[in-house]
């Protein structure tokens, strides 16, 4: 138990859980990536870029919650229905609702692995552990899951493991064996089953993903340096490189030394910033060796700029969100909400997609009742469609005709069998949806009666649902001259119309 509980926190080393194999006789070495991962942590705590990066990356992961589904219709079913949906123009994070209310899946809010995703152990919580994971990710590829057991073989918690103390065990048959976890001299080998590895692609790897971080590792090194070079220039009171010090004599190594040495004496360090060194007896000039410009020169903006938007790139960050510089010298109210909704689009999502197939592959076969979980993204505020853009398009669609007036209250989000009245335009009238059909239709309301108000008729009149429609006009679907060729479609009034064949004008009626 004592190696149990250097892998796993006390509390839960001190439960019951399935038994581990720690073979004594296994040796091996760390995963090929665990240095790097050390180098590229350095830089998550020391650049505020990739801080910032990966910071936003892996709050913005913890915040959906996760939805378990369970199928009501075959696969071909359900991808035919959200083609339908997608060609109707439904935003993707509304698919899986749409699904639910047309009866293609079923929720399962309380099923237990719904509730384990969302509460993965007592010590962290679901946005805490999704946070880590992406984080895992991006600075070393590689993150892992232990699906702790409990007393009857259930999975009962999830706990993050270090990506830098995991060695995967290649299998010649299987091909992974297991995954090997080192603290200090102690090792821990857990079988395949027990561990979700979550990985991103690798061209020359196929068992460990490649970091972000090392595509762009020289780019963090030059911001460093240029962190580093301002810091100095700053140390030096401003004086830039240093001086030339020109003797009319010539001079010994020893003597040099001495004359670089009294001036770094005298001269250097905070204490001594902007001193003048005064030599007696010689014909000795001193020129500071300084930049034209300052800073001009120092921290060229463009460079800086340059290797901001590297960075930022590479972690598919806009820039105007990361709070880097160019993006503020370009960034308004709009473009910043529309960056919001790109990063969201292009790289949050598609990185929750890759998340959830790991679980799905990974962890939904170990549950009955359930067939897939999902990142719910409904209520992502980046990616809700513009209120009045919403309505505008909703309302034009029932003024055409195109939608009930439940549909068109239930897309709004309003109650559609909600009673009250409601005040039509004078260019509207009243149509059944059997009339569309070819059905019977039905009477048309009869005239208001002198002094009767527009309520009190609708009250009287009115039966919902109905469709309301452009008031009919005097239109003539076909009109044909009297030799019976076709001159024209949907002719409203009587116009003056011409006949090619018989080489004459003519009105309709």
């Amino acid at each position: 138990m004592g190696l149990i509980a250097k892998t796993l926190p006390v509390p839960f080393a001190a439960r019951n859980v399935a038994p581990i194999m720690t073979p004594s006789s296994f040796t091996s070495s760390l995963s090929p990536l665990a240095s790097n991962y050390l180098g590229h942590s350095s830089a998550y705590m020391r650049n505020e870029i990739v801080f910032a990066a990966i910071e936003m990356l892996a709050t913005s992961a913890g915040e959906p919650h996760i939805m378990g589904m369970r199928w009501q219709r075959s696969s071909p079913q359900i991808r035919g229905e959200v083609r339908n949906l997608w060609a109707a123009g439904v935003p993707y994070y509304q698919v899986p609702s749409r699904l639910i209310r047309n009866g293609f899946i079923k929720e399962v809010p309380e099923h237990p692995l719904v509730h384990l995703l969302n509460n993965p152990n007592p010590f962290m919580s679901r946005g805490q552990l999704w946070g880590t994971i992406v984080m895992d990710l991006k600075l070393a590829g590689n993150a892992y899951i232990l699906k702790a057991r409990g007393p009857l073989g259930n999975t009962a918690e999830l706990w993050r493991l270090r990506p830098d103390r995991v060695r995967i065990i290649p299998s010649a048959t299987n091909y992974i064996e297991g995954y090997e976890y080192n603290v200090g001299r102690d090792k821990i080998v857990y079988p395949a089953a027990d561990i979700m590895h979550f990985k991103t692609r690798h061209p020359l790897d196929e068992y460990y993903g490649m970091p972000p971080l090392m595509v762009i590792a020289g780019r963090v090194a030059i911001d460093d340096y240029m962190k580093n070079f301002l810091k100095t220039f700053f140390e030096r009171g401003g004086a830039g490189m240093g001086g030339v010090l020109t003797v009319n004599k010539e001079l010994n190594q020893a003597q040099r030394d001495e004359i670089r040495g009294l001036l770094k004496s005298r001269t250097a360090g905070p204490a001594n910033w902007h001193e003048t060194l005064v030599l007696d007896n010689t014909d000795s000039t001193y020129n500071q060796m300084g930049l034209n410009r300052g800073l001009r020169d120092a921290l060229p903006k463009e460079l800086d700029a340059v290797s901001e938007a590297r960075i930022a790139m590479a972690f598919g960050i806009p820039g105007s969100i990361l709070g880097l510089l160019i993006g503020y010298e370009s960034s308004s109210y709009a473009n910043k909400r529309q960056d919001w909704q790109v990063f969201w689009d292009l790289t949050m999502t598609p990185l929750l997609s890759d998340l959830d197939d790991v679980l799905n592959l990974s962890i939904v076969k170990d549950f009955a009742g359930i067939d897939e979980v999902a990142f719910d993204l409904s209520d992502i505020r980046a990616l809700q469609e513009d209120v009045d853009k919403m309505q505008k398009r909703e309302r034009e669609n029932f003024l055409a005709g195109g939608a009930t007036w439940p549909e068109y209250r239930e897309y709004l989000g309003r109650d559609p069998d909600a009673g009250g009245y409601v005040v039509l335009p004078a260019n509207m009238q009243i149509v059944s949806v059997k009339t569309l059909n070819g059905e019977e239709p039905l009477p048309l309301p009869p005239a208001l009666p002198s002094g009767e108000t527009v309520v009190e008729a609708l009250r009287a009149t009115f039966t919902p649902p109905t469709l309301m429609l452009p008031a009919a006009q005097n239109v003539t679907d076909e009109v044909r001259h009297e030799c019976g060729r076709l001159v024209a479609r949907d002719v409203e009034g009587n116009p003056e119309l011409f006949c090619g064949k018989c080489n004459m004008k003519f009105r309709p009626h």
